[in-house]
């Protein structure tokens, strides 16, 4: 499905939220400046028409339309609706793997910094608030059993529970650290959550009367005390996983990456409409 690529840019003077620079088309031809601005121009218009309609609606050509181009030169360059949306998607999960590098800034382990993580959290809002319509539908295809869709979750996932990891062990005094599993274990559960506030629509939320803000600083609330000044909390006892043999123990982060990506037992990947 993906096409032969390292990093796609967008055409010079347009920011890519659409991403990696492809080398080549479906076709194996050398893509040279035009053609990676009509691949951008295709990405962008899927982008607007997914503002206001399912992705199980888009065809290629009402993205090609959208795009002021035919068909047939959409498949130049995907191979259906699917890929596109795989290629969007793709370039919002870098953003989101991208958020690590807030996690990385120096902070006081014995402090509750709640500036430094709204921060962290602000900053995963926003990438949602531009690419909710492509993560939701990543996350959805994951979710029904896509290894593709599950593993592009996780690669971005994982490199933030991993930062979360090690605000966690920090904020207790060593000789009182949780084990790393029970680490992961929290942190895993913190990111789930930070992702259910991040992936909810603001408009729904203020339907709510709670309103966004407020979800986005209780949630940097809730990191913040998890990374800093649990001197007086004492980590309960760990608990092995249940009916797991020894000798199919993995270590903590290597079972989180695998419970997330794993598809679920019969399911199917739905297939998108082509043209007709």
């Amino acid at each position: 499905m993906k096409t032969t690529a390292d990093t796609i840019v967008a055409p010079a003077g347009k920011k890519s939220a659409s991403s990696r620079s492809v080398r080549i088309n479906k076709h194996g031809q050398t893509l040279g400046r035009k053609g990676n601005e009509t691949r951008y121009r295709l990405m962008e218009a899927t982008r607007r028409l997914l503002r206001h309609q399912s992705p199980v609606e888009l065809t290629a050509v009402s993205i090609a339309k959208e795009a002021e181009t035919s068909s047939a030169t959409f498949y130049i360059y995907f191979d259906d609706v699917r890929d596109i949306i795989y290629s969007l998607s793709e370039a919002a999960s870098l953003e989101l793997a991208e958020i690590h590098r807030f996690l990385q800034a120096e902070w006081d382990p014995a402090a509750i910094d709640i500036s430094h993580t709204q921060r962290v959290v602000d900053a995963y809002n926003d990438v949602w608030n531009r690419h909710r319509d492509i993560l939701r539908f990543r996350n959805l295809e994951a979710d029904r059993g896509d290894r593709a869709f599950a593993d592009l979750r996780v690669s971005s996932a994982i490199r933030i529970i991993d930062r979360f990891v090690e605000r966690i062990m920090a904020a207790y005094p060593e000789n009182a650290r949780p084990t790393r599993g029970q680490a992961y274990a929290e942190a895993t559960v913190l990111f789930a959550a930070m992702e259910g506030i991040a992936e909810t629509d603001p408009a729904l939320v203020k339907e709510w009367q709670i309103g966004a803000a407020r979800l986005s600083s209780a949630t940097a609330w809730l990191l913040a005390r998890s990374f800093g000044a649990r001197n007086s909390l004492i980590p309960p006892a760990d608990i092995e996983p249940e009916s797991q043999p020894t000798a199919t123990k993995k270590p903590a982060r290597a079972a989180v990456k695998q419970a997330t990506a794993a598809p679920r037992t019969g399911a199917k990947t739905p297939r998108t409409r082509k043209a007709a």
